[in-house]
């Protein structure tokens, strides 16, 4: 019996860290509708940050991220392992 995979739409904030090259701005907000294994704040996070970066384009050491609010709509399924 697999993992179960939830839809979840997640709702961040982030803006550019003091190491970084580029002018530090405001904090900017965005939602991302994607699937995650887990329904643990944490879990997601560690899930779905490669998508969180690629959808601002932005590298991991480039910015701080936020989760603001996690809402699960449904789980869709399982995983095969």
């Amino acid at each position: 019996m697999g993992k179960p995979i939830y839809r979840v739409i997640v709702d961040f904030e982030y803006r550019n860290t003091p190491r970084s090259s580029y002018i530090k701005t405001k904090i900017k907000h965005d939602t991302i509708d994607t699937f995650a294994l887990s329904k643990d704040k944490k879990e997601i996070y560690d899930h779905i940050k490669t998508r969180l970066l690629r959808k601002i384009n932005k590298k991991e050491h480039e910015i701080d991220i936020k989760i603001t609010n996690v809402f699960i709509k449904s789980q869709h399924g399982e995983t095969n392992y």
